[in-house]
């Protein structure tokens, strides 16, 4: 890789918007199947079915993604890209089969209806999801390996252009597949479509970045280095993705669990659409940070995003255009609408904490420290389930805003212990970044 110059914010925001693009449109991709499923017959329904499965889903398949930051960190030449390649494809056999055992045998019956409280036929809908739903995972490992390319060469506007071509695909899926399956099968089908025609994008303008590997000479990472490097970001990525599916064991306790759990899985796709580009700070500070002044940097920016997406949920959320948004482009009838209202509200709390998580991880992770990350996701996920838990004294909660509770504090305790690691790194004697200069 050629020699890169000292960061400025202007290279910051360079590399990142274009991510922003993407991730808004991934998210988008997520909102506009929630969208079209609240405009079939029984929207609560299909809605819960789609929300629980997706969340199962995400939790166990998120694993996945740490394959980029891995690439990112090891891939060299051509042998080391297909050591990577090698290693996570093993890797992903593990949740996939987890995925398809639960979904297909009377443990899903277990895991919706007896621990999530779903009803019967919510429960049917979420298992035939799960079940589609779990073969994303071979599109996705594509995708990832292309990313890490296209990110090691600062091209993030490719991968934005990735995403376009898997929302209109996607649009195109969810006109036909319910002609053949039902509402929330259908949306669990259409996003692992696009999902292979996004993947195959990557790969064919990932290409030319391949080709510019040399086949050897770089640095080889044996498994055991990859695996040290990636198992706390797994471990991260799971308690990530699980902090809904946890959230979502609650509400089901709830006096009404199912509108609870159509609400919060709304509620959860509009706060990714509006906060998850602050996810990206985790990739933009990992491969543009190289020393401590491209740290101080990077926290300028980092500041500066906080501010304006507080800005932008205030005026999406606190504004008339939060009741075009529930009730017109979501559809979302009024009971369901009126219930989700002030979960919304409680999402400026997320964006703030949720985009300093992301950049602390981005940081440890170029210094190559991940073992704090996944302690830190481990609090996290313990925060989650100490503030769910007032479900089961209090029956009678909005499921929304417990939800967006829980979310918001675990993000926050992530914050404290994270920061405080970066600050304590930083302020150590030599290099605490292995490309510094």
């Amino acid at each position: 890789m050629q020699a890169h110059a000292a960061l400025t914010v202007r290279t910051a925001v360079l590399f990142f918007v274009p991510l922003i693009l993407t991730t808004e449109l991934h998210q988008l991709s997520h909102s506009l199947v929630h969208g079209f499923l609240a405009r079939l017959g029984d929207p609560t329904t299909t809605l819960a079915a789609f929300s629980i499965a997706f969340a199962f889903n995400t939790t166990f398949s998120g694993i996945m993604s740490v394959a980029t930051q891995a690439g990112m960190s090891y891939i060299t030449d051509k042998r080391s890209f297909w050591r990577i390649a090698r290693f996570y494809f093993f890797i992903c056999i593990v949740p996939f089969l987890l995925i398809e055992t639960v979904a297909l045998t009377s443990i899903g019956d277990w895991v919706f209806s007896q621990l999530m409280g779903a009803s019967p036929e919510v429960t049917r809908l979420a298992k035939l999801s799960s079940a589609v739903m779990g073969l994303w995972i071979i599109p996705n490992q594509v995708r990832n390996l292309a990313t890490s390319l296209c990110m090691m060469h600062r091209r993030t506007l490719l991968i934005s252009h990735s995403t376009l071509v898997r929302l209109i695909s996607q649009a195109l899926m969810l006109m036909v597949l319910p002609f053949w399956m039902e509402g929330a099968v259908a949306g669990a089908a259409s996003l692992v479509g696009c999902m292979a025609v996004e993947s195959l994008y990557m790969y064919w303008v990932s290409r030319q970045f391949y080709a510019q590997l040399t086949a050897t000479g770089g640095e080889q990472a044996s498994y055991r280095q990859m695996w040290n490097f990636s198992w706390p970001l797994m471990i991260t990525q799971i308690t990530e993705n699980g902090v809904t599916f946890v959230i979502n064991l609650f509400l089901g306790r709830l006096a009404n669990p199912d509108l609870a759990l159509a609400a919060f899985g709304v509620v959860n796709a509009l706060n990714s659409l509006v906060a998850s580009p602050l996810r990206n700070l985790v990739q933009t500070a990992q491969a543009l940070v190289r020393n401590r002044a491209d740290m101080r940097v990077m926290l300028i920016f980092a500041h500066r995003l906080a501010i304006a997406y507080s800005v932008l949920v205030l005026i999406l959320f606190y504004t008339p255009l939060r009741e075009l948004i529930l009730n017109g482009i979501m559809g979302l009838p009024a009971t369901l609408s009126s219930y989700a209202a002030p979960g919304v509200q409680m999402l400026l709390l997320v964006v703030i904490v949720w985009g300093y998580s992301s950049l602390f991880r981005g940081l440890l992770s170029a210094m190559r420290k991940t073992q704090v990350i996944a302690g830190s996701a481990v609090i996290r996920l313990l925060v989650v389930v100490a503030v769910g838990s007032v479900t089961l004294f209090k029956p009678d909660l909005n499921g929304a805003a417990v939800g967006v509770a829980a979310v918001g504090c675990a993000f926050m305790a992530e914050v404290l212990i994270l920061g405080w690691r970066v600050r304590l790194y930083s302020r150590s004697a030599g290099p605490i970044f292995p490309r510094e200069t």
